[in-house]
C-alpha cells in the first residue's frame, strides 16, 4: 500500500479539533508566531501518533504560508535519543545559525525529537537556545511531565495523543481511495483500528494485511465521515 505518508499538514490526523485548529491558526498567523517569547511548538502524546512527521510538515507549511515560497533549507533534525552531549547539539545548531538562511523567511528550523530524553541541565541549555529570534523549533515528547517548565513556557503545546476512531477512519479511507483500493467488508477498517495498539504503524500494517485478504470490488470507498471542527 502506497501513499500512506502525509504530504502536508492537512493529511495529519490530530488528537482533536482544537489541536488541529491551533496548528492551522499558527501556520496562517491567526495566532502570532514566533512572538511573545514563544519560538517553539511542543507536540506531546503517546507513541506512534505522528508527532515527528507533523513536526517536519509544520515547518514546511509554515514557511510556505508565511512567504508563499517553498522551504529551501530543511529543518535540522536532532534525535535526543542519541548520546550526543548538549554542548555538541547546541554547537551544531548555532553553526547553522551562523549562516544566512536560504529560506525566504530568514528563519532556521530545528526539530528536537523525543526531547524528554535530555537531562535537566541539557533542557536548560535548550531553553536558552530558544531565546534566539531567528529560530523556529518543534519539540516532540512522549512524556510532557519530564520537560522543564521554563522550556515548556517557550513552547505552544499541542496535544498529540491518539485520535478518536472516526478521525482515524476518515484518513484511512482517503488513503485507500488514493491507492485505488475499493470497498472492503463492513467493519473491517473499524476492526483494524480497534485491534491496533493505537499507533499509525500498527494500524496501517493491519489495514494492509486486510486488503490482501479481502475480496476487492471496483468501487471507491465512500467517505461519509464528517469531522466537526
Amino acid at each position: 500500500m502506497k501513499n500512506t505518508t502525509p504530504t502536508n499538514i492537512h493529511d495529519i490526523v490530530f488528537s482533536d479539533s482544537q489541536s488541529e485548529t491551533i496548528v492551522n491558526d499558527i501556520i496562517h498567523q491567526r495566532i502570532p508566531f514566533p512572538r511573545f517569547g514563544k519560538t517553539a511548538l511542543c507536540l506531546y502524546g503517546s507513541y506512534g501518533t505522528g508527532k515527528t512527521t507533523c513536526a517536519g510538515l509544520f515547518c514546511q507549511d509554515f514557511e510556505l504560508a508565511l512567504t508563499s515560497q517553498q522551504m529551501v533549507a530543511e529543518p535540522l533534525f536532532i534525535s535526543c535519543n542519541k548520546s550526543e552531549s548538549i554542548d555538541v547539539i547546541i554547537k551544531r545548531c548555532n553553526n547553522q545559525r551562523s549562516f544566512v538562511s536560504f529560506n525566504a523567511s530568514g528563519y532556521h528550523y530545528f526539530i528536537f525529537d523525543e526531547a524528554d530524553n535530555l537531562t535537566e541541565p541539557a533542557q536548560r541549555a535548550l531553553k536558552a537556545f530558544l531565546n534566539n529570534s531567528d529560530v523556529i523549533c518543534v519539540l516532540t515528547t512522549n512524556y510532557l511531565q519530564k520537560l522543564d517548565r521554563g522550556l515548556l513556557d517557550r513552547c505552544i503545546q499541542i496535544n498529540f495523543n491518539a485520535a478518536k476512531k472516526e478521525r482515524i477512519k476518515s484518513r484511512i479511507i482517503d488513503i485507500l481511495n488514493s491507492n485505488g483500493v475499493v470497498t472492503m467488508e463492513d467493519g473491517v477498517i473499524d476492526e483494524c483500528i480497534e485491534h491496533s495498539d493505537g499507533t499509525w504503524r500498527d494500524i496501517l500494517m493491519k489495514v494492509s494485511y486486510a486488503i490482501n485478504n479481502t475480496t476487492v470490488a471496483k468501487k471507491p470507498i465512500k467517505n461519509n465521515i464528517r469531522i466537526v471542527k
